[in-house]
């Protein structure tokens, strides 16, 4: 027999005794009783959230959860290239020509920061 099935019908035994205990003391110890139950019943529940916590903090490593780093990557690498050319043009319409090489450093430090901070 499994420890896990074990310890339901051991509780349940240990219930049917304490019922069985109240029948024979009568009626003036229903509230020890029932407060006797209350306490075997949270703890029954609490070692299952318990259980439960640790089958799901034990499978965690495995799920794979969010983008890789290359994916991240390759999505900001999209992203600041689609900012870089109507960043250029409006640079170069608006400001003077040696406006635009400060732009693009601007977006080359701003890309290898934020890739170094997702390696990390």
């Amino acid at each position: 027999m499994d420890a896990m099935t074990d310890i339901p019908s051991r509780r349940q035994d240990e219930i049917a005794a304490a019922l069985r205990a109240g029948r024979e003391l009568g009626p003036e110890y229903d509230d020890a009783l029932a407060a006797s139950l209350v306490d075997r019943i949270d703890d029954t529940i609490d070692e299952r959230v318990r259980r439960h916590v640790t089958e799901q903090l034990a499978e965690a490593p495995q799920a794979r959860r969010g983008m890789s780093g290359n994916t991240a990557r390759f999505v900001l690498a999209l992203v600041t290239l689609g900012l870089s050319v109507p960043l250029t043009a409006m640079t170069a319409t608006l400001v003077a020509g040696e406006a635009v090489a400060f732009l693009w450093a601007g977006l080359i430090i701003f890309y290898v920061v934020v890739v170094r901070g997702l390696s990390r």
